[in-house]
């Protein structure tokens, strides 16, 4: 075999593997109970001011995990945000921040401000814990950890 030919035919080769039936379901032979848990939905309000800054809940309940919260926003224009809500390794990790909630233009003030939010994560198996950060002007901080 000449060397142009195996260069052109090393893509396909490397390929070959990634594609196929796919081996799950009923015909694979993998058990459905080995998929890692995944979030399904996500619905999140940012509810107003509150006064005890870098403080969560978590409430858990078969499929679904509420968390109220108050995190700290680095001006008057400040609104709760969800960052990200995300499942590694069997625990569940929800990074709240802020957000701007006003056009460029408009002023705000240059103070703290604290604001309230609830959020809810619906997933489609258990987690072994749920870990919430706040994304706030001091850096982030682990408010709340289940596992702990």
């Amino acid at each position: 075999m000449n060397r142009r030919t195996l260069l052109r035919a090393a893509p396909l080769l490397a390929l070959s593997g990634c594609v196929g039936t796919g081996g799950g379901g009923d015909n694979g032979g993998g058990d459905d109970d080995d998929e890692p848990t995944r979030v399904t939905d996500r619905s999140f309000e940012d509810t107003g001011g509150c006064s005890n800054a870098e403080t969560a809940t978590v409430d858990e309940s078969d499929g679904e995990v509420r968390i109220d919260g108050c995190v700290t926003g680095p001006n008057g224009c400040a609104v709760a945000a969800l960052d990200s809500a995300t499942v590694v390794d069997g625990a569940l990790e929800v990074v709240v921040t802020t957000e701007r909630d006003a056009p460029p233009d408009v002023a705000c003030t240059e103070a703290l401000v604290y604001r309230a939010y609830a959020a809810t994560i619906t997933l489609d198996g258990a987690v072994s814990s749920v870990r919430v950060v706040h994304d706030a002007p001091g850096g982030r901080e682990t408010v709340v950890d289940t596992a702990a």
